[in-house]
């Protein structure tokens, strides 16, 4: 799971842990998550799910506000259309 720094900023999430890992992203570079949130409540279809993300500083047109595994979109029966 993963979320935007700019989507922190506006929601008002101003404090999180540092981050103990790096991520390999699809474009094979490394990165540091600029911290890591644990048990953030979010809500999906009516569904309290309470999820670990990091956070990605992604300064990119269309970047996306938060990135959430797939077993979340089948227990709230959501339904993708790539």
């Amino acid at each position: 799971n993963a979320i935007n720094k700019t989507t922190c900023d506006r929601l008002g999430i101003t404090t999180w842990e540092t981050c103990p890992f790096w991520l390999r992203m699809a474009v094979t570079s490394t990165v540091r998550p600029l911290g890591l949130i644990r048990q953030l409540d979010v809500i999906i279809g009516g569904h309290t799910f309470q999820i670990s993300v990091v956070i990605l500083y992604l300064d990119a047109p269309g970047a996306y506000p938060l990135i959430l595994d797939r077993p979340k979109f089948r227990t709230a029966n959501i339904k993708r259309n790539w």
